[in-house]
């Protein structure tokens, strides 16, 4: 914990993950969502974070992506369509360096002054719920 101007700042013990999407993304939901209001650049501007497990190094980091890289791919797929049948097939490590730019962050502030809480993602249209 660390203070502020009088408030409490906790330092979370979690790596951030910030991904970007990049062309082929952009393409496939100009595919799938043919409308006037979505636009590349709008696209472009969907920026996600996730909270990971804290690594020692980068390599560790990646190694863990390499391995998780299907859920978060299906996240950012979910964001936009949330119908699996129209996701690309090719979820994998190679699809995902080319469907995203991704910077992993070390140090994670909390500056909000109440509790952390999660909630699980809300059910899909036909009322299970959705496993990444």
């Amino acid at each position: 914990m660390n203070e502020s101007e009088g408030r409490e700042i906790w330092f979370l013990n979690r790596d951030v993950l910030v991904v970007h999407p990049l062309d082929p993304f952009v393409a496939w939901v100009g595919s799938v969502d043919e409308s006037d209001a979505v636009t590349p650049e709008f696209i472009r501007s969907s920026t996600n974070a996730f909270l990971l497990p804290e690594f020692d190094d980068d390599d560790e980091a990646r190694e863990w992506l390499r391995e998780n890289c299907d859920a978060i791919f299906e996240l950012m797929l979910s964001d936009w369509i949330i119908t699996p049948e129209l996701w690309p097939e090719d979820r994998g490590w190679r699809e995902f360096q080319r469907w995203f730019s991704f910077e992993r962050i070390e140090t994670a502030w909390d500056l909000v002054d109440e509790p952390l809480s999660s909630d699980p993602p809300p059910p899909d249209l036909d009322g299970t719920t959705w496993d990444a």
